[in-house]
Parts: structure tokens; C-alpha cells; sequence
């Protein structure tokens, strides 16, 4: 954070300081009582009590409310900030953050490929660049002020994934980042346990152009039918498209597997070039395309960013391809499980297994799915059957829910398993696993079973 004066920061939200609060060096900026340290100003979203015998120890504690607290008198008056509204004090404070720093910031949203994309474009820059960005997958709005509060003087470019669990979730971020550039990898069903409907969802997402202020720099997924059925008529700045489309700006020629990763060609500007992005997966394609994109955008050579692609370190339990013990192939893919997620990490798995290994999915719950759930599951449950997954093992009660219509397309049920614990999961599998096995993991449900099974079949 770039250290300023109490007095610029009350003046940014409309209030006129006293003068013994002007002077205030302020270092800090939060909404968490617990990174409450000397000269921090304290945004009090939640009501949850105040820790005040140690902020009357702190030196130049100030405290941002909309109505009083506990104990609030045991603090001197011009500690306690009284606003009318508190969310809109404090994105009038983040508004005049942000708007310090002429910089690019890139907001990435989509159903999957957030994280990837985002990293793949961290790895791009930051060879030359100071970027300031969303760490691994923590994306929720909770980190929103914290990321924004790491931009400081030295910050050359911001890279921020801009999720959503609700209705609001994507204007809030963008009130947080005023992003200049958006990103949008892929639409499908996700979160629609809170936001109710898939078109509503999908209206949600779209709000990254409002939070644009309607302009900037748009990249969008050609091949995505949802992506590319959005009205983008109100958005007044510049749209890229990437994908396999023939009309598609960065255009994906082809692209083939290898051991450990994807092998790719694209057509830029008429150009045609190579890459390599470790990793498996078409969607890691996608994903490499749209960070060059957006690379490109930024100024960055084309062939140097390809380049810099090819070092990139996979995400972990993003289709992780892991060496098993006793010649067995795990395939840890337990980052996330929604409808996409999981028919890409089916659909890789059925590319890269070898026509005489015995192709084994172990599942979780897909997580988040509201009305469209026993559809989804049911769709999935087919396509475990057409692509010749040979046995089906289902973690937790919700997971049932994939084994019916999988027997009905076509599974062996006497090649079907379920179970609540990772213990009697592990004692299953060390007597039925086979060498030249490959298993594949997925659950929506950060089950901590899933990562206990799979350290105990990793190669010791």
C-alpha cells in the first residue's frame, strides 16, 4: 500500500477531518479486525466485536462505522469515523485508491479457466514487470481490498480474477479494481444455487463491461456460444476474440499432446506461431491463447510471451498428472468440479490414457448447482459411460447421484464403488489397483479425502 495521510483519506469519502486527525500517517487499510495494526484505518463491514484493549495500545487506530459499537467510548473521538452508508464510504475510498495508479488492470471472469489464464499471464510479465495479482485460486471477495491495497508506486500491471458466487459480486470487484481490461474464458452452469437461474448468471458475468465503465480492452472466447451471444452493443472500446473460429483475432490452428503438455500453433495478424504450454488439456490451449492475448494487449512481443509459456509451472490439482505407486497414473483434478470443469478433465483423460490402461474416475460432488443439479448430474453420468470410463468410485452422498444414469449409458455396476471415508478408500484401492492403472480425481467439495488418497498412492 502506498502510505497516505488520514486527511486524504476522509476527504475522499466526503468527510472534512478535525485537526487531530489531520497529520495521520495511515499504512494500513482493512476490513479485518485482525490485520488491525498502529496507523491502519479499519472499515467495519461485519459486526463482530472490536478487539479494543489492543487497538488502544496501537498508535493512530481509526475505525470506520455506520453505527456505534461495544466499548466504543473507551476510544477517543477522533478515532471513530460516523458514516451514513459504509459500503459506499468505502468504495468512494477504493475509487480514489485505485485511480492514483495509471496502470492496466486486467479483471479475468468465466465459468473455468480464471486461475490458469490468470497465472499464465502473471508468468508472461513478471520477468519484466512488477505485477500485483490474485494469488492462486483465492478469489473470493473477501481478498478484493487486500489485492487492491497491494498496488503500490512500484506496481507496473494488476491481473485479478473477478468471480462470482451471488448477485453483485462482479460490480463490487469492479469497484474495487476499475479494471481496463476484461477477460471472459467460458460460460456454463455454475453458482446457480444463489444466483438462480443460468441466464441470470450468465447477465452477471456480463457486468464486467459496466464495471469497465463501458470501455477498454474486451477479450472474449469466439467458440464459446454463451460468450459470444453476450450484447456487447453498449461497449464503446476495443473486442479481441481468441479461439479455433475463422474469424477469431488470435486463432487457434491446431494443437497436439505430448507427454506432459500441449503443443500449439495460432494466427495472429496473419502470422502464424509455434508454442508449448505445460500442461495437458485443450483448455489449456484456450487458456494460453487468451493470456497471450492479453499479453499482446499490454504491449508485450508475441514471440517472447509464447516463449515465456513454455516455462510455465502447471497449476497444482489443475489435471495434475502425478506418478503412482506400483506404475499407476493419478490425475489430480480436485481444484474445482462443475459441469465444464468436470467434462474437460473426462474428455482429457480419455485423450491422454493409452489404449491398454484401465481408465478409473474417482468423484466427488459437483458443487454449486442449484435447480440445474440432476440434470448435470445426469449428463455427466452419460458421458462417463461414452467415453469407456471402465470403473466409477463416488465419494459422499451427493456424488450418488452420477451412478444411476451412468449404469443406464452403459457402466458395469459390478464396476461401481461408493464410499464415505478416505481409509476404507485407500484400502480399496491398494488391493485393486493395477499397474499401468491411470485414476482420475475430481470433487467440488474441497473434501480433504481426496488429497489424503492421493498422497497415499503417489510414487514414494
Amino acid at each position: 500500500m502506498k502510505t497516505l495521510l488520514l486527511e486524504e483519506i476522509l476527504t475522499a469519502m466526503d468527510i472534512r477531518p478535525n485537526e487531530r486527525q489531520k497529520g495521520k500517517r495511515i499504512e494500513t487499510v482493512t476490513i479485518d479486525r485482525y490485520d488491525i495494526y498502529p496507523h491502519t484505518v479499519y472499515f467495519r463491514l461485519h459486526e463482530k466485536e472490536i478487539p479494543i484493549n489492543r487497538i488502544k495500545n496501537y498508535e493512530d487506530v481509526f475505525i470506520v462505522t455506520d453505527e456505534p459499537f461495544e466499548h466504543m467510548d473507551r476510544l477517543n473521538p477522533e478515532q471513530i469515523i460516523m458514516v451514513n452508508d459504509l459500503k459506499e464510504s468505502l468504495f468512494k475510498f477504493t475509487s480514489y485508491y485505485r485511480h492514483l495508479f495509471n496502470i492496466p488492470v486486467v479483471a479475468v471472469t468465466g465459468t473455468c479457466g480464471k486461475s490458469t489464464t490468470k497465472e499464465m499471464l502473471k508468468h508472461i510479465l513478471k520477468e519484466k514487470y512488477n505485477v500485483q495479482a490474485t494469488v492462486s485460486s483465492k478469489n473470493a471477495d473477501y481478498y478484493n481490498l487486500p489485492y487492491l491495497m497491494g498496488i503500490d508506486k512500484d506496481t507496473d500491471v494488476a491481473v485479478f480474477e473477478t468471480a462470482i458466487s451471488k448477485r453483485g459480486d462482479m460490480t463490487e470487484s469492479c469497484k474495487y479494481f476499475y479494471p481496463t481490461i476484461g477477460i471472459i474464458t467460458m460460460l456454463d452452469v455454475d453458482h446457480t444455487d444463489k444466483i438462480r437461474s443460468f441466464d441470470d448468471y450468465v447477465a452477471e458475468k456480463a457486468k464486467i463491461m459496466e464495471g469497465m465503465n463501458n470501455k477498454g480492452t474486451l477479450i472474449l472466447n469466439r467458440d464459446d456460444p454463451h460468450v459470444s451471444a453476450l450484447d456487447t452493443s453498449m461497449f464503446k472500446g476495443k473486442i479481441i476474440t481468441f479461439g479455433k473460429h475463422k474469424d477469431a483475432d488470435f486463432k487457434i490452428k491446431g494443437y497436439r499432446h505430448d507427454s506432459s503438455g500441449m503443443n500449439f500453433s495460432i494466427e495472429y495478424k496473419q502470422r502464424k506461431f509455434e508454442g508449448y504450454i505445460p500442461g495437458l488439456g485443450e483448455h489449456n490451449v484456450y487458456n494460453a491463447v487468451t493470456s497471450l492475448a492479453a499479453a499482446v494487449i499490454l504491449g508485450v512481443d508475441l514471440p517472447y510471451a509464447i516463449k515465456r509459456l513454455s516455462t510455465f509451472h502447471h497449476m497444482r490439482s489443475h489435471f495434475e498428472v502425478i506418478k503412482g505407486r506400483n506404475g499407476v497414473t493419478v490425475v489430480d483434478d480436485t481444484w474445482k468440479s462443475n459441469p465444464a470443469s468436470l467434462k474437460t478433465g473426462l474428455e482429457t483423460l480419455d485423450r491422454i490414457a493409452l489404449p491398454n490402461q484401465r481408465k478409473i474416475a474417482v468423484l466427488g460432488r459437483m458443487a454449486s448447482l442449484g435447480k440445474y443439479g440432476d440434470e448435470e448430474y445426469e449428463k455427466a453420468g452419460r458421458l462417463l459411460a461414452q467415453l469407456g470410463i471402465e470403473v466409477l468410485i463416488t465419494k459422499g452422498f451427493i456424488a450418488k447421484d452420477f451412478v444411476k444414469p451412468a449404469i443406464e449409458a452403459g457402466i458395469d455396476p459390478d464396476h461401481v464403488y461408493h464410499f464415505s471415508e478416505a481409509d476404507e478408500m485407500k484400502k480399496f484401492l491398494d488391493s485393486y489397483l493395477k499397474p499401468n492403472d491411470i485414476i482420475y480425481f475430481k470433487t467440488g467439495g474441497q473434501d480433504p479425502a481426496f488429497e489424503e488418497v492421493i498422497d497415499h498412492l503417489r510414487s514414494l
